[in-house]
């Protein structure tokens, strides 16, 4: 019974058939009250029109002499005082209070409450109605009987009644009709109810078997959406865009990691083969300086892809930078270029600043990580004597950055996959001065994160051009 009630379906059709009950019910009361109201207005009608009958029926064996159209109140109480009067009642009089007429029966009585006239159909023991001296009515239902009271000033008293056995058992039977109608159209109501649940829930249940599909491993796979843009198409919409970027994250943890792995097998390699052959034999002290050299140069390497994968990842992330802010790009060059003079002077290579304002918003730690990966990439490349030509400027597409340097250049068949992380595929421009094969890599995750990007154009020298909005 407990996971009958966490079933959504069973929750929806109990509501639904609690609703569904209270509506036939509310019907079925109020068409029975609107049935029984008609046959009481019906019969009321028929008890009312029965008085005047009985009235013309009494006038009609001696009319009045001024042949008035209603007699009066005591033309009518001496008549009905009169023996002779009423004996001599025509037949159609009579016939009055026999079976034909339903059943109605009329009795009158005087002021002093002696009967004037009671009909031979009328019940036993029946009593004149309470003294009303207004002249007003009331139907009362006794029992199997209805009946009109009256009392008119001048004391005459009357009770016009019918049996309405007849009515009270139609009654009943329309009660039970109605009752037994409203049930089966409740349980057709629960039957469809039952079965609009289903398909109501049925997109719920595929969404449910597809995301449990996809926590299993089939990353590819995606919910199957109707567009017909209501509330479960809009659900399919957000765990889609959520499964996404869930795949997204676990394809850049997967490559973090075999980045991770691949490229820092060489270095620990070297730390482990250097620290076996110290440990083989005793050596000279200049050749432990030396192994301790060569192990120290593998852990900066180490360090440096860390760091680098590191950044990388980060910058992966989806909002991974800070609120940008307004700075100047020329001014982040700027600090940039006098940070890497000295790798400039290393190599005797000029650097020629064409830096204007270029406005824009944006992380400032992170544009600086771009322009320093750039230059620092045109710094080591070119021979000596070379000039490296680092350029802001603000054009129609955006806040352009330009580095150029005049070397041998990149060959065009390396020029699609110079972005790709560790990709090194021009032995020129290869692991130099600790170059990890990320930095190219890192600028341009940074510019895309920025809403920008980076392009490259090499022939006689190589120029780097980055466009950000």
């Amino acid at each position: 019974m407990r996971l009958i009630f966490q079933s959504v379906r069973w929750r929806l059709l109990l509501w639904y058939a609690l609703i569904l009950m209270c509506l036939i019910a509310g019907l079925c009361l109020l068409a029975f009250r609107l049935t029984s109201n008609d046959r009481t207005f019906q019969i009321d009608r028929e008890i009312r029109g029965f008085q005047g009958t009985f009235f013309r029926a009494l006038f009609a064996s001696r009319p009045l002499a001024n042949k008035k159209e209603q007699p009066s109140f005591d033309e009518i109480r001496d008549r009905l005082r009169n023996p002779g009067e009423v004996s001599s009642f025509p037949p159609e009089l009579h016939a009055l209070f026999e079976g034909g007429n339903g059943g109605i029966y009329l009795a009158f009585w005087d002021s002093d409450g002696s009967p004037l006239f009671i009909s031979a159909n009328a019940p036993d023991k029946l009593c004149p109605p309470k003294p009303n001296n207004d002249g007003s009515t009331q139907y009362i239902e006794k029992a199997d009987r209805r009946e009109h009271h009256r009392t008119n000033p001048t004391g005459i008293s009357s009770i016009v009644g019918r049996d309405i056995t007849d009515e009270k058992k139609e009654l009943r039977n329309t009660g039970l009709l109605l009752a037994l109608g409203g049930g089966a159209l409740w349980l057709a109501g629960l039957g469809g109810g039952w079965w609009l649940a289903g398909r109501a829930l049925k997109p719920i249940d595929t969404i449910g078997r597809t995301a449990s599909r996809i926590a299993a491993g089939n990353l590819d796979e995606r919910i199957q959406i109707a567009n017909t843009d209501n509330e479960l198409d809009r659900l399919g919409h957000v765990l889609n865009d959520t499964f996404e970027r869930l795949s997204a994250a676990i394809e850049r943890q997967k490559r973090f990691t075999a980045d991770a792995s691949h490229e820092l097998r060489t270095p620990v390699t070297i730390i482990l083969s250097e620290t076996q052959r110290a440990l083989k034999r005793e050596r000279e002290p200049e050749q432990y300086r030396e192994i301790l050299v060569n192990c120290r140069t593998a852990a900066e390497r180490m360090r440096a892809l860390v760091e680098s994968l590191l950044v990388l990842a980060r910058q992966d992330l989806p909002a991974s930078g800070t609120e940008p802010v307004a700075c100047d790009l020329a001014d982040i060059a700027t600090g940039v270029a006098d940070l890497l003079q000295p790798l400039a002077n290393e190599h005797s290579i000029t650097v020629r600043r064409e830096l204007s304002p270029a406005p824009l918003k944006g992380d400032p730690h992170s544009l600086a990580m771009v322009v320093q990966n750039l230059l620092s990439n045109a710094l080591v490349h070119p021979p000596s004597g070379s000039t490296v030509i680092l350029k802001t400027s603000v054009t129609g597409e955006g806040t352009v950055l330009e580095v150029s340097d005049n070397g041998p250049g990149i060959a065009a068949e390396h020029l699609p996959r110079l972005f790709d992380r560790f990709y090194r595929g021009d032995s020129a421009r290869g692991q130099i001065n600790g170059h990890t094969g990320l930095g190219l890599a890192i600028a341009k995750t940074i510019v895309e994160n920025h809403g920008g990007r980076i392009e490259v154009a090499s022939d006689k020298g190589t120029t780097f051009r980055v466009v950000l909005p």
